[in-house]
């Protein structure tokens, strides 16, 4: 095989790896062991982990990571934790660094990354994203659910539940398998599901602030994402009594993505709502925060004055 060839398949490998590749992968494709050397030496190759390599140049992205620190670990291994949470897309998730789960009997050390070891990581747990070998976002989510607060942890959960990455019996399903409530974080995320039971998911992190509010404030417990028809159009209220004819909608531009005629239209769907006997308490981010025990007996006062 000549080195063209040699480079092509490399290069092929490579983008379908975000730009990485093994040792053995490249010796699989006809390299030898002194070539591949020689290009590393001559900084033609460099390393991203031991063992792992990019093309020199190829930008560096959270991708590439993920995949490099798999191949670096082996046969089933998989990003796992904050690392799989971010790149699932999991609202309020960042990661630090990549994180793994590997085979127990696999012992790895570096610096570099987060290594867990595990029996348990069945392949109902084990997915790609985007080639990827990754946790699936069920079992990111009970992983979680043992390292976030609880507020973040029930945005990522909102956020799954409304990507449709993970239904809530599947989800409980497997929390229950992996160990009740001995598990770090089970309880937490337990209580999670059963607050929300098979409510419609909430749309931000504001709206999860605003449910946690209404869950712990003794109030009646609204419907989330309720449907209402006026004059042939269909609307959707954050939270609704519908017995009242009372609704909290979540207000600001952080809301609407600073777009000012999303705001403004929203403005006029509120007077509809309105002019058809709704009630609607606006509920911002400050009030949330900086002053909830004033908005919530505002909200309380307006329930009972439409009872």
């Amino acid at each position: 095989m000549t080195v063209d060839i040699r480079r092509s398949r490399t290069n092929e490998l490579a983008n379908r790896q975000h730009g990485a590749f093994s040792r053995g992968q490249a010796l699989a494709l006809g390299w030898s062991e002194s070539q591949i050397d020689r290009r590393l030496a001559t900084s033609q190759w460099e390393v991203i982990l031991p063992g792992v390599y990019k093309f020199a140049g190829a930008p560096a992205t959270g991708r590439q990571a993920a995949i490099a620190a798999c191949l670096w670990a082996g046969p089933g291994s998989v990003v796992s934790h904050g690392a799989a949470g971010a790149l699932w897309g999991l609202e309020g998730v960042t990661a630090s660094g990549i994180e793994l789960w590997v085979p127990n009997n696999r012992r790895l050390r570096t610096t570099k990354l987060m290594v867990h070891r595990t029996d348990e990581l069945h392949r109902v747990d084990r997915t790609r994203r985007e080639g990827v070998p990754i946790t699936t976002p069920a079992r990111t989510l009970i992983d979680l659910s043992g390292v976030l607060d609880e507020e973040t942890l029930e945005a990522a959960v909102e956020y799954a539940f409304r990507r449709r990455l993970v239904g809530g019996r599947f989800l409980r399903q497997r929390l229950d398998e992996l160990g009740g409530s001995g598990r770090p974080g089970s309880t937490t995320l337990r209580g999670i599901l059963d607050r929300r039971c098979e409510d419609a998911a909430l749309e931000s992190r504001l709206e999860v602030k605003v449910w946690r509010l209404l869950v712990r404030s003794g109030l009646p417990k609204p419907r989330r994402q309720h449907p209402v028809q006026i004059d042939g159009l269909r609307y959707r209220l954050d939270f609704a009594w519908p017995s009242f004819h009372v609704a909290v909608e979540a207000d600001g531009f952080a809301t609407h993505g600073a777009r000012r005629q999303v705001f403004h239209a929203d403005r006029r769907r509120i007077a509809k709502l309105a002019s058809s006997g709704w009630r609607i308490v606006p509920v911002t981010w400050e009030d949330a925060t900086a002053r909830p025990n004033q908005w919530l007996s505002e909200l309380g006062r307006t329930l009972l004055l439409a009872a």
